[in-house]
Order: C-alpha cells, then structure tokens, then sequence
C-alpha cells in the first residue's frame, strides 16, 4: 500500500523518501511541492528529475480525500465541502471568504461523527466512525486552497468533531501549519475549540504552540451543561475555565469563550450575571479573553430555537457592562448547512 506523504511530519518525511531520494535539497523540494505549491500528484514536481516522479508515485500518494460535494451560500460566498475518504467515509470543511483580500478561513474537521453528542448541533447527531489522520486534516486546506485559488491566513477547528480527543493527529497539523516551510500560519490565526478536555488542555499548555483556545461552554451551571452536552466527560465547568485560566498564563496566547444561546433555556439575564460571576471567579475577567455569543442555528430534529434579537442585545449588554469583550457571531453559510452546529450528514 502506499504511503500518505501528508501523514508524515518533516522527520518521518525525510526517512520515508530516504532510499529513494539521498540528496537533502530534493527532499525540501518535495516538501515544497506538497506543501507551498499544492501539489496534488508528484508529475506537477517538475524540478524533479522524470525518473525519480515515476519511482515516487510507485511508493507514495500525495493526497487521499475526494471533494464528493461543494456548495456555494448565495447569501455571504461562504462554500460547504463533503469529503470521502479512501475507506468510503464522509465528512466536512467550511471555506469563509473574507471581503478583505488574504484573509480568508476555514473551518475544518477533526473526527468522522462526534463523540461528544451536543444536544443542540447536528454534528452531534452522526455517529463516531474515527479520528482524522494528520493528513486528512491538512489535506482538507490544501484541497480547499486549490479549488478556490484563494490563499488561507485563518484555521478554525470548529468543524466536526471534538479536536483535542485527537490530540496527536491535531498537534502534529498545528504544527505543520506553524511551520514556515509548509503552511505558515501565524499562531493567533489559528483557533481550537473544545468542550473542555482537561488532561489535553494540560498537554497543550505544555507544548506551548501558542494558538487561540475556544472554549465551548454554553451553560452557567453544571446541571444545565449536562443536559445540554450528555457526553461532556464529566469535567465541571470550574475546573475547565481552571485549565483554560493556566494555558492562557503560559502560553501569552489569546481564550475565547463559546456561549450558544437557545431560547428561554441559557439566554434569560440572569445567566449573563451568573455567566460573568463564573468568569470572574476563575480570573478570565482579562483583556485576552474574548466572549462569542452565537444565537442558535436551527438544526434538523431539534427543539431548540435561536433567541429574540432583543434578548440577545440583553445578554451581551450585561456581559459589557461587566467589563467583557464580547462579540455576536454572525452566522456563515446558514443556507447550506455551513453555519455553527449544522455540520452534520
């Protein structure tokens, strides 16, 4: 079988090429073609000599993904791609074109189905199936890239699910996407959201990579949390802002924290009050940490509704007075599926 050249960070890829390819220079000519040139199949290589293209194609696969499906929002421009993967299995990546020109975005998957199961987001709904491989991740960029000819300054790991319940593999592309040879993305450019994995939140403050952590928190109270995300492994939303608290001391980094408003369960004012007690309490009252709001995007089987547009104005407005940087999320792609929460088969 093959192997998956994208599967491979820089180490692995040099001993991988390296009966094949002894020269250190082409090696890094290959690694530009996958990476800075996109390309998708080694007879684009063409500074590589012709007989070593056809012995690599022999050993190696550039790319595994097919772009099964694509939709185009005619409301904001925003494009919903479906991917098949080579075992037959389907997920989701979300392009967001920016007016301003180099700053466009993804939204990319992390797991085929979702083990977390939120209650209010389609993705939730699909069954686990596995982690994306390294490659899988990033492909979903370069593939993306190549079909928009846009260049992508923006990763968001919002997509399907839960990023850091695939630790190795997500790491391993963040730090691809850091690297100044393959996608060099700066750190504050890159955003991973979490429902709070307090052991991974550890590793990644360890590591010290430096991105945007976004915090799913979407409750005031535990209580509240459970019913909104069964599966949220039993972490207290406490010790979460906790760990959040540390990986935002060490890492100068920048915290985010998620708030899903579903009307008349977690938008009243008194959940503003008792949302910005809860982050006081924890320390996150901190020019670094950023509050998203994002009214509710309807979802198929779902009883959940999006708030009033004055309730949302409320809410924000007792978080501000509070002292909290607080922005609404507008949604992206709601007619075709794209939006926050509508990623799902």
């Amino acid at each position: 079988m093959k192997k998956y050249l994208l599967d491979l960070p820089s180490e692995q890829l040099k001993n991988a090429l390296g009966h094949l390819v002894k020269q250190d220079y082409r090696i890094e000519q290959i690694r530009d073609w996958i990476y800075v040139k996109k390309a998708d199949s080694f007879d684009k290589c063409l500074n590589l000599p012709k007989d070593l293209r056809e012995k690599l194609s022999e050993k190696f696969i550039i790319r595994t993904l097919k772009a099964e499906r694509k939709e185009k929002s005619l409301i904001d421009g925003t494009i919903r791609y479906t991917f098949k993967t080579l075992d037959k299995k389907y997920f989701y990546a979300v392009f967001l074109p920016s007016k301003v020109k180099g700053k466009n975005s993804v939204c990319i998957s992390s797991q085929i189905g979702c083990q977390v199961s939120c209650a209010f987001c389609y993705s939730g709904q699909t069954k686990f199936i596995r982690n994306l491989t390294r490659g899988e991740i990033l492909e979903q960029i370069l593939t993306i890239e190549n079909d928009t000819g846009e260049k992508i300054s923006g990763v968001l790991f919002m997509g399907m699910g839960e990023p850091l319940l695939n630790f190795n593999n997500v790491l391993s592309a963040v730090k691809s996407l850091l690297s100044k040879k393959e996608f060099n993305i700066g750190k504050r450019h890159i955003t991973l959201s979490t429902v709070g994995v307090i052991p991974c939140i550890k590793k990644l403050t360890d590591e010290n990579v430096g991105i945007r952590l976004a915090l799913s928190i979407h409750a005031v109270d535990d209580k509240q949390r459970k019913r909104l995300m069964p599966n949220n492994m039993g972490f207290e939303i406490s010790s979460i802002l906790l760990a959040a608290n540390q990986y935002l001391k060490k890492t100068k980094s920048r915290l985010t924290i998620e708030f899903i408003l579903l009307r008349s369960i977690n938008d009243l004012a008194a959940d503003a009050h008792k949302l910005a007690r809860l982050l006081k309490k924890n320390g996150l009252l901190n020019p670094n940490v950023q509050i998203n709001l994002i009214p509710f995007n309807p979802v198929k089987n779902s009883q959940f509704q999006p708030p009033s547009q004055e309730t949302l104005d409320r809410f924000k407005n007792i978080l501000k007075v509070n002292g909290f940087t607080v922005n609404i999320r507008q949604a992206k792609g709601a007619d075709i599926g794209a939006a926050c929460g509508q990623l799902g088969a």
